[in-house]
């Protein structure tokens, strides 16, 4: 995609301007969604097994390290539409290893593979309403059968988020529509995740991160900066 071919060499510095009002860098943000997809496969048992993960709309590959981090057994398969951002991808992350990055054209999966795990963070508001569902199909096949999907998206019922996507005018994300909540449960039943669950996050800023621990009793306040959802691939 031309628009975020342009930006590919400094998107993070997109990211740090729309952030700074939370007094985190944008590296906080990248980890914590790895962190809570580990926590995810700990808790049923696979955080050790040898897992294959698809990155969709991996961007310029700022999760990729964290991938690694807390699921160093996974191979990790990286997809973004822009491929200015898959060079800056691949070039920043050359001391990895079982990490692939490839461009795609937005709805054909560029591997023959079925993936245990796919992880989507902050993708989906950049594509237009009426491809959501049929690309959802698509990752949902893509799965094995119990494979899980984990989207991520900032939400619009904080107040705090939507004045921050208001206020920014940085160019790539002039177009973006954020998801209410509600709406992504919707194309996740339509696309065949019958089973899901909501977790709301990031309700504190840097200032308050004392309070942070404390989040996880608050996951299914609808109030957080973010949500996301794991879905999984129960049926053929």
């Amino acid at each position: 995609m031309a628009l975020f071919d342009k930006f590919a060499k400094n998107y993070d510095e997109g990211h740090t301007t729309a952030v700074q009002l939370s007094g985190f860098e944008p590296s906080y943000f990248h980890e914590y969604k790895c962190r809570k997809i580990a926590d995810c496969l700990r808790s049923k048992g696979l955080l050790d097994k040898r897992l294959k993960l698809l990155n969709y709309g991996c961007g310029t590959g700022n999760s990729e390290k964290y991938i690694k981090k807390y699921l160093p057994n996974a191979s990790l398969y990286s997809i973004d539409v822009s491929e200015e951002s898959i060079k800056v991808a691949r070039e920043s992350n050359k001391e990895l290893t079982d990490v692939t990055f490839e461009p795609f054209d937005g709805s054909s999966i560029p591997f023959d593979i079925e993936f245990d795990v796919i992880f989507i963070a902050n993708v989906f508001h950049h594509i237009r309403h009426e491809k959501h569902v049929a690309i959802l199909k698509t990752l949902h096949d893509k799965l094995k059968k119990g494979g899980l999907l984990f989207i991520f998206e900032l939400n619009p019922l904080n107040p705090l988020t939507m004045w921050v996507a208001i206020q920014n005018d940085y160019k790539f994300d002039k177009d973006a529509k954020l998801l209410n909540p509600f709406y992504a449960k919707g194309i996740l039943t339509k696309a065949g995740f019958t089973q899901q669950e909501i977790r709301f996050t990031i309700f504190f800023p840097q200032f308050l991160s004392f309070l942070i621990p404390h989040e996880k009793y608050l996951s299914k306040l609808p109030l957080g900066a973010h949500y996301y959802f794991e879905a999984q691939r129960t049926h053929d």
